[in-house]
């Protein structure tokens, strides 16, 4: 900027040396940006999303509440850039998922993203009462399943505060809830996995409130799997300062002690996780019992030396995952090889989800 003897600022025209590139050419002049009409945007965007998914998009179908409708073309998969979800995280998001037809454990997920709605303050797409959402997002949810033409998959659904500017609250956004339909084979195999402790002193826990609701917060989520595959883990298992143990990257711990006992830590600062209550109830009414595989089924405070001690280490995520720790930074586990409660479990779970009709939703096709 100069001053002008009338005391006034102006801004020149603009007249800067533009630096060289890195290949000698002259930056801003050489090359040019095309300004994209909407045919050449969906044509690139699809050769884009080729590059990463060359087999086809594992997304089938998406509703979005702002064209009230289903998706099945991947490119029109998007969500408007001044959605808070992307300017602020202003979002929750759930699961459940799609098993033999039929829409698996919506219910107890739904419990939870309401609870997550309420506490992160974000208004509710479809009126304000909580009753008439449930039911139309239950109805959004089996139609978009339906659309898609899976059988079995996994469902995630998001609502947000929604577009209308780059605020730092929600006043003036429509708020938004989308739905997504994924494939991805999931299988009753169970699979040993190898798992790293992540101090919060590296990876710090989430506050409170961030942990106990789900939001699409999770960066420290991303850091503790990064931590814990750096030196051969899997999910993380991150441990307070006091050496108690918290949770995984996106599962809940378990052991089961020499004495047949399983334990999981309380639900204090943590996720409260769906599958680990359903491990949980699945124990109780199947393998807890003086002759049987389980003794107790307990939520305590676990401390990171219970798990080199324990018979078996079991990480919960997803409805249907069920991993066993055969190691823990290079230390066996147990025998070092996948354990009776583990199997077992896995085989409970996977027979709730896909022969089971308490919790599901028959689809019609």
């Amino acid at each position: 900027l100069k001053h002008r003897p009338s005391g006034s600022w102006y801004q020149p025209a603009c007249s800067a040396t533009v630096p060289a590139m890195s290949n000698g050419t002259n930056g801003g002049v050489k090359r040019k940006l095309e300004i994209l009409d909407r045919d050449a945007f969906l044509e690139r965007s699809k050769a884009a999303r080729l590059r990463r998914n060359p087999k086809g998009h594992f997304i089938k179908a998406m509703y979005n509440s702002l064209v009230d409708a289903i998706i099945t073309d991947p490119e029109l998969m998007v969500l408007p850039l001044d959605d808070h979800a992307i300017v602020r995280g202003h979002a929750v998001f759930d699961t459940c998922t799609l098993a033999s037809g039929c829409v698996y454990r919506l219910g107890i997920h739904l419990d939870r993203l309401f609870k997550s709605a309420s506490l992160a303050r974000l208004k509710l797409p479809f009126g304000d009462s909580e009753e008439e959402n449930r039911r139309r997002i239950t109805e959004i949810v089996c139609e978009t399943c339906v659309a898609s033409g899976l059988r079995n998959g996994g469902v995630r659904y998001f609502l947000t505060a929604g577009p209308g500017n780059f605020g730092y609250t929600s006043a003036g956004c429509e708020p938004a809830f989308y739905v997504t339909v994924l494939s991805g084979e999931k299988s009753a195999e169970v699979k040993a996995t190898s798992e790293s402790l992540v101090p919060a002193t590296e990876v710090p826990m989430k506050p409170t409130l961030l942990a106990t609701l789900k939001s699409n917060n999770y960066l420290l989520n991303c850091m503790l799997a990064m931590a814990a595959q750096d030196r051969g883990g899997n999910f993380g298992i991150n441990y307070r300062d006091d050496g108690s143990i918290s949770e995984g990257c996106v599962a809940n711990c378990c052991i089961v002690t020499k004495e047949k006992v399983f334990i999981t830590p309380p639900f204090d600062g943590i996720l409260a996780g769906t599958t680990v209550r359903k491990a949980m109830q699945l124990i109780k009414e199947h393998m807890q019992g003086e002759d049987k595989e389980i003794k107790e089924v307990r939520q305590e405070k676990m401390k990171k030396d219970q798990l080199f001690e324990a018979l078996e280490v079991i990480m919960t995520s997803g409805d249907l995952g069920v991993a066993p720790v055969t190691s823990i930074d290079g230390t066996s586990i147990g025998d070092g090889q996948v354990g009776p409660v583990a199997k077992k479990l896995k085989e409970l779970i996977w027979k709730d989800a896909f022969e089971g009709d308490k919790e599901h939703i028959k689809l019609t096709y």
